[in-house]
C-alpha cells in the first residue's frame, strides 16, 4: 500500500512538478502518522529516493529522445518560474486564492465547504480530515507567496474541498432531518432539499459558459478543420490574436498545417533576461498599432500563390539583441477578433488587399479586454480590389 502510494506521488509530480508542493506536505504527516512502526518508516525512507530516482529517469530519457537531446523538463520548468518571469502575465494579491479562486472553484458549494473545513477544525472531525485542513491551508500559503496567481494552480485541491462541502451537507442535513420525510427520494438522498437546489443553481451558469459564452475560438477551430485540403496548402492561415487565443494545432490535426501553414502572434515570455517591466512580445507589438504592423510587415500585394511566412513568429530563446524580426506573406484566410476592425483603417486595407469577411461567431460584448471582442471573424482573399 504504502509503494503504490508513492509511486502515484512520483507520477502526479511527473505530469506536473507543482504537485510536489502537495506531497511535501503529505509524506512527512504520513511519516509521523507511522511513528510505532519502524518497518513501515524505514521502508518509506528507503523508497522515496528510489522511485524519484527512477521517475527523474524516465523523464528525462523520454524528453531527450523527444527533442533529440539531454532535456530534463522538470529543472528548466522549476527554474523558468522560479526566476519570477511569470509576472510578465501579471501579478495578483496576496488573498487572490481565498477571494477569488476558492468561490471561482467551489461556486455554490463554497458555504458548505468553509462549514466543512471549519467543523473538522473545531474538534468534530477526524483526525485525517484535520490533515486535509491542515493541506488546503499549506497549498493556498505556499502558492500565495507567487507573484502569479491563477485559479487553476490549487485545481488539485478541489476534491478535498468537496469532501468537506459533502461532510457539512450531510450533517447539517442530519441535523435537521424530519422525522416523516415528504419525498422519497429524502430518504435515499442524505441531503435536504433546499440544499440539493442550492447546489444546482450553479447550472445554468456553467451551462452558458461551458457552450455559448466567448465559444467563438472553438467554434472557429471546427470551421477550420472543415476546410478541404486545397484551402490550407501553402500558407494558409494567419492569426491576427495571441497564440493561445484558440486551441490551434492541439485542436486541427491536419498535416497540410504541420510546416508553416499556419501562425498566430507570438506571447513569448521573457526568457533571456529582459527587464519584465520595458520587454514586450509580438502581441503587444501588433496591438499597439496594428495598422502601421500591417503596412510595415505585410508586402504591399498579395502573393496568389500564398507562400509560407519566412518569420512569422519568434523562435524560442531568441537574442534579445533582436529586436521585432517578423516578416509576413499575406495568407489564403485571415483570423481576427472582431474588434480589430474597429481599429482606424484596418478594414479599408484588408478590403484593399482583396479580403472579404466569410465567417463569424461570437457577440460584441464578450471577451475579457478591449482586443478580444468582437467575436471571432474568418476573412479570406477573394481578390485584389
Amino acid at each position: 500500500m504504502v509503494r503504490k502510494m508513492l509511486i502515484f506521488a512520483a507520477l502526479a509530480c511527473a505530469v506536473r512538478a507543482t504537485n510536489a508542493v502537495l506531497w511535501v506536505f503529505l509524506i512527512p504527516n504520513f511519516l509521523w502518522s507511522l511513528r510505532k512502526n519502524r518497518q513501515a518508516i524505514l521502508t518509506v525512507i528507503l523508497d522515496t529516493p528510489c522511485y524519484s530516482v527512477i521517475t527523474c529517469f524516465l523523464l528525462i530519457a523520454l524528453d531527450s529522445a523527444y527533442y533529440g537531446r539531454f532535456t530534463f523538463t522538470t529543472l528548466s520548468f522549476m527554474s523558468v518560474n522560479l526566476s519570477g518571469v511569470s509576472l510578465f502575465y501579471g501579478g495578483s494579491p496576496w488573498h487572490y486564492y481565498l477571494s477569488q479562486a476558492l468561490p471561482i472553484l467551489c461556486t455554490t458549494a463554497l458555504p458548505f465547504c468553509l462549514d466543512g473545513l471549519w467543523t473538522s477544525v473545531n474538534g468534530s472531525g477526524s483526525s485525517a480530515s484535520r490533515i486535509l485542513v491542515q493541506l488546503v491551508v499549506w497549498t493556498i500559503g505556499i502558492y500565495s507567496l507567487a507573484g502569479h496567481k491563477e485559479w487553476r494552480f490549487i485545481h488539485p485541491l478541489l476534491p478535498v474541498l468537496h469532501v468537506f462541502a459533502a461532510k457539512s451537507l450531510v450533517d447539517r442535513s442530519s441535523s435537521k432531518k424530519q422525522a416523516h420525510p415528504k419525498a422519497t427520494w429524502s430518504r435515499n438522498l442524505p441531503i435536504r432539499r433546499g440544499y440539493v437546489w442550492f447546489i444546482l443553481a450553479t447550472i445554468p451558469a456553467s451551462v452558458y459558459i461551458i457552450f455559448f459564452y466567448c465559444s467563438a475560438p472553438i467554434s472557429v477551430m471546427s470551421y477550420i478543420r472543415s476546410l478541404p485540403s486545397e484551402e490550407l496548402e501553402g500558407g494558409s492561415l494567419g492569426f491576427l490574436m495571441p497564440c493561445h487565443s484558440t486551441p490551434g494545432h492541439a485542436y486541427l490535426h491536419r498535416p497540410q498545417l504541420a510546416h508553416g501553414g499556419m501562425w498566430a502572434l507570438g506571447c513569448e515570455p521573457p526568457l533571456q533576461h529582459h527587464d519584465v517591466s520595458l520587454y514586450s512580445d509580438q502581441t503587444d507589438a501588433f496591438f499597439d498599432n496594428p495598422l502601421q504592423y500591417l503596412r510595415d510587415r505585410f508586402p504591399s500585394q498579395v502573393n496568389t500563390s500564398f507562400p509560407i511566412s519566412p518569420y512569422p513568429v519568434s523562435p524560442p530563446g531568441i537574442s534579445p539583441t533582436v529586436k521585432n524580426p517578423w516578416v509576413h506573406e499575406w495568407p489564403r484566410h485571415l483570423i481576427f477578433f472582431g474588434a480589430l476592425l474597429e481599429v482606424e483603417g484596418v478594414k479599408i486595407l484588408l478590403e484593399q488587399r482583396g479580403y472579404i469577411e466569410i465567417w463569424k461567431r461570437g457577440r460584441s460584448w464578450e471577451g475579457d479586454e478591449d482586443t478580444r471582442k468582437g467575436g471571432v471573424r474568418v476573412w479570406k482573399w477573394h481578390s485584389s480590389s
